[in-house]
């Protein structure tokens, strides 16, 4: 029986590899077994809708099932709790306040929160929302937006000054934004708060959309560049193995 699901499971992972199907022939080959095996394992694997037979060739592929069970998995996925530990994880290591935001109505909305033990008070909590123009987690999430949604967005937004560094503009916007999307990653600069310092990155969804991003703010005297040099790596790394936990993968994209 063991042997049975461990043969099924490896006849996915061939069929995942082969996107335009694989026959009999090369099934039984791949799995080194009799090629009666490999058909009576293909039919049982088509009979629940995991495969599916095309062609006059007996030529097998994925199913459609996997459709189903990927939607059934997304709809269920918890970024919080998939989250936590990760971001739990990075303020240890920074020593730093982390942000897991999403987008909701054109600002983003503080999902959760893991503090450190520092004196200094930021003005963020859960279910706070905070604008997409002046917040490194907006500006990440607005760099990845297409061009038809960007310029709505510019033309709909009106941009408040919270501090003499807040972005004046949609000019001035556009141009970050084109750079944030080339480096991968995002700053606030003192441009929603005074004396904050945040930088910022995208979670990708498994559509290969944001609408998630991950921060780590502190105050400016601790945010330096040469100390971001080795908070950046950290912050990538947490948002690409959160992506992934929600089943986004690069091979999907080439």
């Amino acid at each position: 029986m063991v042997q049975s699901v461990d043969r099924a499971l490896r006849i996915l992972e061939l069929l995942k590899e082969h996107p335009n199907g694989q026959g009999v022939t090369e099934v039984a080959n791949f799995l080194q077994v009799a090629k009666s095996t490999a058909h009576r394992l293909l039919l049982s694997l088509e009979r629940h809708g995991y495969v599916q037979k095309v062609g006059r060739e007996s030529t097998y592929r994925l199913g459609l099932k996997f459709i189903e069970m990927n939607y059934f998995v997304v709809k269920h996925l918890n970024i919080v709790e998939i989250a936590k530990p990760l971001i739990e994880k990075l303020s240890k290591e920074t020593g730093e306040i982390v942000h897991l935001v999403m987008l909701d109505n054109q600002q983003v909305v503080y999902i959760d929160k893991v503090d450190n033990l520092s004196a200094i008070r930021i003005y963020s909590q859960v279910g706070r929302r905070a604008p997409l123009y002046c917040t490194a987690v907006g500006k990440c999430i607005l760099a990845h937006r297409d061009e038809e949604e960007l310029y709505s967005y510019i033309n709909q937004v009106q941009f408040k000054r919270f501090t003499e560094h807040t972005l004046a503009n949609g000019e001035e916007l556009v141009e970050e934004l084109h750079a944030i999307r080339t480096r991968g990653y995002s700053y606030d600069n003192e441009e929603h708060e005074l004396g904050i310092r945040c930088v910022a990155a995208p979670i990708f969804d498994y559509k290969g959309e944001v609408q998630y991003a991950v921060s780590v703010t502190g105050p400016l005297y601790r945010m330096s560049d040469d100390i971001l040099k080795n908070t950046i790596p950290k912050l990538r790394e947490t948002v690409e193995e959160i992506s992934t936990k929600i089943g986004f993968s690069k091979n999907m994209y080439k």
